[in-house]
């Protein structure tokens, strides 16, 4: 039975104007209210989660956030966080100037900011699509998974352009590496899967967007925290995704389901493809499992 549901954020809860859809979050808290729990498995940290999870009543009802891909766990109700991994200072270095090297936009997150780098070529680039679409002089620079230009300034207040991998003085929870070419980005996933070989986790989130996480960490390996803490088994817990950051999510819980926007590389380890994020595909992927829920 059904006692907890995992869900990826950007793609898969949020709609592409980053809300929850109406029926999605009615289902979502009256399933709360019968006592299953809800977890935000995201590569978000909780500074970019913790509207939506108050917003779902997870304080209230017990919910957890999944962040970073697996870095951390945060327990909405005893409003505790624990970190589970990190890289270390010579590896963020080392892989920010891995992917400079290579022409592409590199980007390091932490808890409340980002540190970016990018090309003369992209900068350029930003410029024209800046121009072209009219976007105000005062919106950042950086990148998003799903955009050329992204404003996350309201979960990483604090944001720094800088030129050479010696200026970095911070650990990252991740590393995100795009370029307006999707074609590059995936010719630069595999020849830095060969040369780093198995030590560190590489996948797409879309086709643009390329994140970098300790050996390891997934987002399962952050569930599986959640499942010492809650008492509930991977058996028992339904999930919902889009990208290849969810794929070991997927695998390791008792029901799986993608996204209709998902990436084809995702929907083959789904029991279920839902609509899309914009077509209410959480609150239709929870019908088509109705009756494996339990209520308390």
């Amino acid at each position: 039975m059904i006692k907890a549901i995992a869900m990826d954020m950007d793609g898969t809860l949020l709609n592409s104007n980053d809300e929850i859809m109406p029926q999605t979050k009615q289902t979502l808290i009256a399933l709360e209210k019968q006592g299953v729990r809800l977890v935000l498995s995201s590569g978000r940290s909780y500074r970019r989660l913790m509207k939506y999870a108050k917003e779902l009543e997870m304080d209230r009802y017990g919910g957890y956030l999944v962040e970073v891909n697996g870095i951390a766990l945060y327990d909405m109700k005893q409003d505790q966080r624990k970190r589970l991994a990190s890289f270390s200072l010579s590896e963020c270095k080392d892989l920010f100037a891995y992917f400079k090297n290579k022409g592409m936009e590199v980007i390091g997150n932490v808890d409340d900011g980002l540190l970016c780098y990018m090309t003369e070529e992209i900068y350029e680039y930003k410029k024209h699509y800046r121009k072209e679409h009219k976007i105000p002089k005062d919106f950042p620079w950086t990148a998003g998974a799903f955009s050329v230009l992204s404003d996350m300034r309201e979960g990483y207040p604090h944001q720094r352009y800088i030129k050479d991998e010696s200026e970095i003085d911070v650990i990252f929870n991740k590393i995100c590496v795009t370029h307006f070419d999707s074609q590059r980005v995936a010719a630069i996933m595999e020849q830095a899967k060969h040369d780093f070989k198995d030590s560190y986790w590489l996948g797409l989130t879309t086709k643009r967007w390329l994140e970098v996480m300790p050996k390891g960490v997934t987002k399962a390996s952050g569930l599986s925290a959640f499942c010492d803490a809650s008492g509930i088994t991977f058996d028992e817990i339904l999930a919902f995704g889009d990208g290849e950051n969810d794929i070991a999510m997927l695998d390791a819980c008792g029901k799986a389901i993608a996204m209709e926007n998902a990436l084809d590389s995702v929907k083959k380890h789904a029991d279920f493809v839902s609509a899309t994020n914009n077509d209410e595909g959480i609150a239709k992927g929870i019908a088509y499992f109705r009756e494996e829920f339990i209520c308390d």
